[in-house]
């Protein structure tokens, strides 16, 4: 405990030293680049859009020295890795699992996740769900089968084969918190990507789902989207896989020959074994792998086993040979990959939200996070800033000495620092409703529903508070970079 508490007031001090800059070590306009109007005659999302130059992440890297600047060596990535899996409690050591686990030990964890809800809740077709719904939701958790079963249960192992939905209940069944309102289902929790390695502890009742625990989450998966193996394998895995997807999403050549690979997609992050000495006159699934790189999948046999299968990742799909360096630099390029991206709550869409965005960037560079806002702003692996109790002035001047790819942190949401100019700090995050005052004061909000570039300073939670004022925690996961 007391390692772990100094470790703490280290990172707390490295944090806060960056306020102590001046604001010319910070950030350098470039003569020339007018960053945004925002003309006081402009009205609700005008007030929020930039200059064309400043979609652009070379923009913003221009705008800060040392930017390129590896802040954090592959050794250091991995020793923050393990940081965060020794102290951080919503995360999961894997090999740290036992081979069996109690029925009530494994009850509990399900029922950790499958919370019946107390809030209302609706259906896609606006009914009000009630006790009958609750009694099938629970019915479908198969908790007898963990009654009638004696002693230890023998946790399985397994690959995710495709990405796939992390569910509350083990259901596709939508649940909304008002009629009309299907952008956010309560159900949806989040995803896991092909690759995934996870400890299979129960089933559902009608078989078709697994409750699963991975390193980031738990929850309910498609038992079709698993690849059943032995835990040495399933572990294994990752210290293979090298090849990392640089895109938002990438896809795997489309082939006749292997349908289980066809076209599969691969988000941002995700590692596959690469097969670097391929020769290109052997054809994988048929195709010569001169403009590809073959990688290795795993797919689910006849009877769910796991199953590698070559496939050829082409190379105009970005990816890189392991991690991309973490730089700022880097963090600011991957982020403006997902720029327009449709808003994915828990991954849905296709997609992600505003915590999944900021952990497939991080990702990218080869650092974790954990899954949700409130852990990762909670994180006793990160360098924390806590906003409580600080008057507006002291909030600008902690926000105003934020580096790119810092993070900041409100009740359910995240933004992303890319940088600082006349107007304050810039953020890139993904948002499904944005609010500002129009040039009369009176309070504006729409759908963004995507990932969006803004000025932080406009941007309002309600009409009584705004984003600067709702702020809770300012995290820093790359260090402070001192080559500035």
């Amino acid at each position: 405990m007391t390692i772990l508490d100094t470790a703490r007031g280290v990172a707390l001090l490295a944090f806060v030293a960056l306020a102590a800059l001046p604001a010319s070590a910070r950030a350098q306009p470039i003569a020339g680049h007018t960053v945004a109007a925002l003309g006081n005659a402009a009205q609700g999302p005008e007030r929020l859009r930039p200059a064309d130059a400043a979609y652009e992440a070379a923009h913003w890297i221009a705008r800060w020295p040392g930017a390129e600047h590896v802040a954090m060596e592959a050794t250091a990535v991995a020793a923050q890795n393990d940081r965060l899996l020794d102290s951080d409690p919503s995360v999961t050591r894997l090999a740290a699992l036992p081979d069996s686990m109690a029925a009530d030990a494994i009850r509990t964890r399900v029922l950790s996740l499958s919370r019946l809800p107390t809030a209302p809740r609706f259906g896609e077709d606006g009914r009000a769900l009630g006790e009958a719904d609750h009694q099938r939701w629970s019915l479908a958790l198969n908790l007898e089968a963990l009654d009638e079963a004696d002693g230890e249960h023998a946790l399985g192992w397994a690959l995710v084969t495709r990405r796939a939905a992390l569910r509350t209940f083990p259901t596709f069944e939508r649940v909304f918190s008002a009629p009309g309102e299907t952008d956010l289902d309560r159900f949806q929790e989040s995803a896991f990507f092909p690759g995934t390695a996870v400890a299979v502890l129960h089933a559902s009742a009608d078989g078709r789902w697994r409750f699963v625990i991975g390193a980031t989450y738990a929850g309910w998966i498609e038992e079709n989207a698993l690849a059943h193996t032995d835990r040495d394998t399933a572990l294994g895995f990752a210290t293979r896989a090298t090849r990392v997807i640089l895109e938002p999403v990438a896809r795997l050549a489309r082939t006749p020959e292997a349908p289980a690979v066809s076209g599969l997609a691969l988000d941002m992050g995700v590692a596959l074994p690469d097969r670097r000495a391929s020769p290109a006159s052997e054809p994988v699934n048929g195709q010569s792998p001169m403009a590809a790189h073959v990688v290795e999948v795993p797919t689910r046999g006849g009877n769910g086993e796991l199953v590698i299968t070559p496939a050829l990742l082409p190379r105009g799909e970005a990816s890189h040979d392991g991690p991309l360096p973490a730089s700022r630099a880097n963090v600011l390029r991957q982020a403006f990959r997902f720029l327009g991206e449709r808003y994915g709550w828990g991954h849905a869409n296709e997609a992600r939200d505003c915590s999944g965005f900021v952990g497939e960037v991080y990702r990218s560079v080869g650092l974790v996070i954990p899954r949700n806002t409130g852990d990762q702003a909670r994180s006793p692996a990160f360098a924390r800033q806590s906003l409580e109790g600080m008057d507006r002035a002291a909030r600008r001047t902690a926000v105003a000495a934020l580096a790119p790819g810092d993070l900041l942190y409100l009740p359910g949401h995240v933004v992303m620092v890319v940088g600082h100019d006349e107007h304050g700090p810039w953020v890139i995050h993904d948002v499904h409703r944005l609010r500002v005052r129009d040039a009369g004061g009176a309070l504006v909000e729409w759908r963004a529903n995507g990932v969006v570039l803004t000025p932080l300073l406009p941007l309002h939670v309600d009409a009584a508070t705004d984003y600067l004022d709702a702020a809770t925690m300012l995290v820093r996961v790359l260090p402070a970079d001192d080559a500035r």
